[in-house]
């Protein structure tokens, strides 16, 4: 078995185990208040890709370089294209969504229901709202850092590995599909969505996988394109940011397989036509990524 095969498959097991391990715990504690297992898994989850990402590395003796760095301005390009693309794509999926279901569209951002307090936000120009929580979302800083645990995991370790063995597309898809599947028991058990969505948990479980390939795409894009996993990271806390936004602006506040989030079909909408695209030039780039011998 080649080096990096067996890194994969130690990584894999590892990670995936460890979420199926607590999902499994917290199927058989669902009636504990507490749910200790559903809460490690939770709060856990951004750790456990890096974490498992060190381990590896420590088991097979992988001494190959970290691609990471902080100094994202020396792409400016880059930086624009992964800090506010997404969460364009994000806003035109939500307002397609609600000029396609214009009563779910409540004019009010709740923010009660979003950090407590009983504040409500009237939105007066739904454009300038949106634009607002694209600028939000694209410097949120703090977020885009936080997100750094999944991506060194997915992106930097495992990522490079698997388009060293399949090639550039197949690689890509494979790793957004292992990436939705570790999000399965925290969808199981309604995180991201309602439980009252038409055949959940299992409808929501299918979606988060579809959501994960599609944001996988586009994470996996700048991975290759810069060599630099902190680029995956301002995607990913752009779209966890600005995400979690339409919900807050329905009337019903719950996150349904069509949308208003970027988890629901329509939501994605717009982040599909940009993975699309990505995926399309994916076959035509240089592959920049320095592969593990």
């Amino acid at each position: 078995m080649s080096d990096s095969k067996k890194q994969m498959r130690i990584y894999l097991l590892l990670v995936l185990g460890i979420c199926f391990l607590l999902g499994v715990a917290a199927f058989f504690t669902q009636g504990d208040s507490a749910n200790t297992a559903y809460q490690i898994l939770q709060k856990g989850f951004t750790a456990f890709p890096v974490l498992c990402a060190f381990i590896t590395r420590r088991i097979t003796g992988d001494k190959s370089k970290w691609r990471i760095s902080l100094k994202v301005w020396k792409n400016v390009k880059m930086w624009l294209f992964c800090a506010f693309v997404p969460g364009i794509m994000i806003a035109v999926g939500a307002a397609l969504y609600f000029v396609l279901f214009p009563d779910r569209y409540s004019g009010v951002f709740d923010l009660d229901s979003l950090i407590g307090g009983g504040y409500e936000i009237q939105i007066l120009n739904p454009l300038v709202f949106g634009a607002a929580c694209v600028l939000i979302s694209a410097l949120c800083i703090p977020i885009q850092l936080l997100e750094l645990g999944e991506e060194i995991g997915w992106r930097e370790y495992l990522l490079p590995k698997q388009i060293e063995r399949y090639g550039v597309r197949k690689g890509v898809l494979l790793n957004g599909l292992c990436w939705g599947t570790a999000h399965l028991p925290l969808i199981y058990f309604g995180f991201n969505y309602s439980s009252e969505n038409p055949g959940a948990p299992w409808s929501n479980m299918a979606m988060m996988m579809l959501v994960c390939v599609v944001i996988g795409i586009i994470c996996a894009y700048a991975m290759v394109r810069t060599d630099n996993v902190m680029y995956s990271a301002i995607i990913h806390g752009t779209v966890n940011v600005i995400g979690e936004i339409p919900v807050f602006v329905s009337v019903s506040n719950k996150s349904g397989l069509l949308g208003p989030n970027p988890t629901g079909i329509i939501g994605m909408s717009g982040l599909i036509l940009c993975a699309v695209i990505i995926f399309v030039r994916l076959g035509k780039i240089e592959n920049k990524l320095v592969m593990s011998e």
